[in-house]
């Protein structure tokens, strides 16, 4: 079989004060990524009952402090763009609009606004919000690459509340595009060649056929993406959309784009059901081809632990670049499943 899920087992013994002294023996595993051998760990330590904070308060007192993305100061306050890149300064389409980062990650860092309100839950977003969001980000990336076919390394992502990076409560894609990859761009894109050139076939396209035939990550799926748990997360749920046959943004239409906004939000759905109230998501979208590569997204929740907030990132992903995880990927793939499921039953039965 060419894609290899491998796993290793760790087993921890020792005399457990909480079973009376009796020896016991603690499992950790250690899992391998499919596609760059990176590994992740897989611990038995209960998850728990989390305690997401209340935004609410903290949303209402910024909002009235004067948000810089809300729409009686998004026009006076933001950047604009060259005109070389944007007649106007500012891309939009409907409520949504695209303008340049203050403080940029890359030498094309843009910030796309895709809802008037200030603090929107997760419960709350519609899929017309997300479509325009994604869509005009599109158009963003799409001008950038007419000037400047240099910067072909872009992604459009999203850090959803404070706990996830947002400095600001107010929901904001960034749109990014530079002459030199992130690791995890280079990773993968490198991975995906030396993949098809290996095995002659693409590394995407099999592991949506491995996943389903298994069935023990597969989350679902529809005309334009699938959705597994990926083997070896990068976080506590690690949730992988793989868009069939799309190489590039310019395959991307407006349809496929509505139907990734579709399923994002019954996996809101699903966050929030789990007491998760914040999370990271990393769309890849090349401009160009690369050999074996798919377009794809990733959706990491992000919490703290325990009554004392602890974080949940600590000395070995920071210092060893090794995720840990506290609950089985199967475990939530089913739980998704059902979701998705659900849904589809609702729509062959309305």
């Amino acid at each position: 079989m060419a894609i290899q899920f491998r796993v290793e087992e760790e087993w921890t013994e020792f005399y457990d004060p909480t079973r009376n002294w009796e020896p016991f023996s603690r499992k950790t595993e250690v899992r391998y990524c499919p596609l760059t051998g990176d590994t992740s760990r897989i611990l038995e330590y209960p998850l728990g009952q989390l305690n997401p904070p209340d935004y609410r308060e903290i949303a209402e007192k910024t909002r009235q402090m004067g948000c810089p993305f809300c729409p009686e100061n998004l026009f006076q306050v933001t950047p604009r763009y060259p005109e070389k890149i944007h007649e106007d300064g500012r891309f939009k389409r409907g409520e949504a609009v695209v303008f340049p980062n203050l403080f940029p990650y890359g030498k094309h860092s843009g910030v796309a606004i895709f809802s008037g309100r200030h603090y929107v839950p997760l419960d709350e977003f519609t899929e017309e919000m997300l479509t325009d969001g994604f869509l005009v980000a599109k158009d963003c990336l799409e001008a950038i690459h007419r000037v400047d076919p240099a910067s072909i390394y872009t992604s459009i992502n999203w850090n959803y509340m404070p706990m996830a990076g947002a400095s600001i409560i107010h929901p904001h894609l960034q749109v990014v595009a530079t002459p030199h990859p992130s690791n995890y761009q280079r990773k993968t894109l490198s991975a995906a060649r030396q993949f098809l050139e290996h095995h002659g076939i693409h590394y995407y396209t099999t592991l949506i056929q491995e996943e389903k035939k298994r069935g023990q990550r597969w989350i679902g799926e529809n005309e334009a993406l699938a959705w597994v748990h990926s083997f070896a997360p990068q976080g506590q749920m690690d949730i992988l959309g793989i868009f069939k046959e799309v190489e590039t943004l310019a395959q991307l239409t407006e349809e496929k784009i509505r139907q990734m906004a579709r399923d994002l939000l019954v996996i809101f759905s699903y966050l929030k059901e789990n007491r998760f109230v914040s999370f990271n998501l990393g769309f890849f979208v090349p401009v160009i081809p690369s050999p074996g590569y798919r377009v794809h997204v990733r959706i990491i929740p992000r919490t703290t632990l325990g009554m004392i907030g602890t974080s949940e990132i600590n000395y070995f992903k920071v210092l060893h670049n090794e995720p840990l995880s506290l609950k089985k990927p199967e475990a939530t793939a089913q739980e998704l499943r059902k979701l998705f499921e659900k849904r589809e039953a609702v729509k062959c039965n309305p």
